[in-house]
């Protein structure tokens, strides 16, 4: 619809239309081109463009979505137990484009799917009932309905790449009307399925790796080698795993512990307040100083006494590295048996030395001299360096970009 003009906008002044900014109307209708609704010319090839990368890009993103579904296609037309890693990985890359899969499922049962689905090849009119599995359309079209009402009284709409119809696991029954339970193909089509069966055993088969692992990450603790494995058992059905990044305060100096930890990967630093061993005039302006006085790696645990017990734990535990832990939080500790929390509380040690103040203050000047000195080395290597016209970073050699080939800068 064209805009109006000036003198359109004056006759309308005596009977104006509810909803219109007849100000902003007025200043649009005296730029230059619009006048007479006509979109100058400079404006439509900047639209005609954009327009066209659009519809490049479109057409791009649907060569490639073609293209892993035809790689996908062929690696599951391979029996599961022949699949190599490329054919679970191009499976993979397909189920990750469709949010029916990204929506329901973790990333690792995602990863998991991929050796179970498999595709089923079915001509022009045929029915696909999808009571026993979740079915997924790679290529073709079907035309979905359900069991509510009979196949002449529903007006479905065809779907085709990307479409989906029945479940990953059985309905309950009262939901079993509201699923679609089968289709009609429309054309010839290639469909992913993924049997109830198969789903089922692929999560119990989750679960128990998933458990073994639990049991392994506490047992693998020195101080719990010695335990029954029925108390081992109780430990491992309350831990859940969880991933910290490094530098991250796990415990605080004079506070109870969060939760109980069992570290599977990576490393935390131990650290002590020095309290008033610092001259006050120094720490004037800055921060707490702390001394390391420890380290934790795998398979070791902290804060049993402290959250069984309710107690301030005596040092601070921070992420020296990415950890990787399974962790019981202290709520899960209340309904646990008495044999297995007097275990817990006779197998905990320490999570620090007792050093004395003196003995801290000692650590922590070797520690500060030491961070000195290291800094130092750093600082009197770059001058060399830089005073050698040599920049930190920058080789002397690159690579030719033809085979076998370098180039002296």
């Amino acid at each position: 619809m064209p805009l109006k003009t000036a003198s359109h906008i004056s006759q309308l002044d005596g009977q104006r239309i509810t909803g219109i900014n007849y100000s902003q109307l007025r200043a649009l209708c005296r730029i230059s081109g619009r006048r007479d609704g006509r979109t100058p010319p400079s404006l439509k090839a900047v639209e005609s463009q954009a327009s066209q990368e659009r519809s490049r890009s479109q057409s791009q993103g649907k060569q490639t979505q073609e293209i892993l579904i035809s790689h996908a296609i062929k690696a599951l037309k391979k029996i599961p137990i022949e699949r190599i890693q490329q054919d679970l990985q191009a499976i993979h890359k397909v189920l990750k484009i469709f949010p029916c899969f990204t929506t329901q499922l973790s990333e690792e049962v995602l990863h998991k799917i991929s050796s179970i689905a498999i595709v089923e090849t079915w001509e022009r009119g045929q029915i696909i009932y999808g009571h026993n599995g979740f079915y997924l359309i790679l290529k073709g079209f079907v035309k979905p309905y359900t069991y509510e009402d009979s196949k002449e009284d529903q007006k479905m709409v065809a779907v085709g790449v990307g479409g989906f119809f029945g479940s990953f696991e059985p309905p309950y029954p009262e939901n079993a009307g509201i699923i679609t339970q089968y289709a009609q193909t429309l054309e010839p089509c290639e469909i992913l399925k993924i049997s109830h069966s198969g789903y089922d055993k692929l999560k119990k088969e989750m679960l128990v790796q998933d458990y073994a692992m639990k049991r392994s990450l506490i047992q693998g603790c020195q101080f719990y080698l010695d335990w029954p494995k029925v108390s081992i058992d109780h430990l491992a059905k309350l831990i859940q795993l969880r991933t910290f990044p490094v530098n991250q305060v796990l415990v605080k100096e004079g506070r109870v512990c969060p939760f109980v930890a069992y570290i599977c990967e990576g490393e935390c630093s131990i650290l002590q307040d020095i309290g008033s061993l610092i001259n006050p005039a120094k720490k004037k302006g800055g921060g707490i100083k702390s001394v390391v006085v420890g380290r934790l790696g795998p398979m070791e645990s902290f804060g049993e006494i402290s959250v069984l017990q309710d107690q301030p734990s005596p040092c601070t535990i921070v992420t020296a590295t990415e950890l990787e832990a399974g962790i019981i939080q202290p709520e899960t500790l209340q309904g646990i048996d008495p044999v297995t929390i007097s275990l817990m509380l006779q197998t905990a040690q320490p999570m620090c030395g007792k050093l004395s103040q003196e003995e801290k203050y000692k650590e922590y000047k070797r520690q500060e001299k030491s961070k000195e000195w290291d800094h130092i080395k750093k600082q009197v290597l770059s001058d060399a360096l830089f005073y050698n016209g040599i920049r930190q970073g920058c080789g002397k050699w690159t690579l030719n970009r033809g085979p076998g080939k370098t180039t002296d800068k």
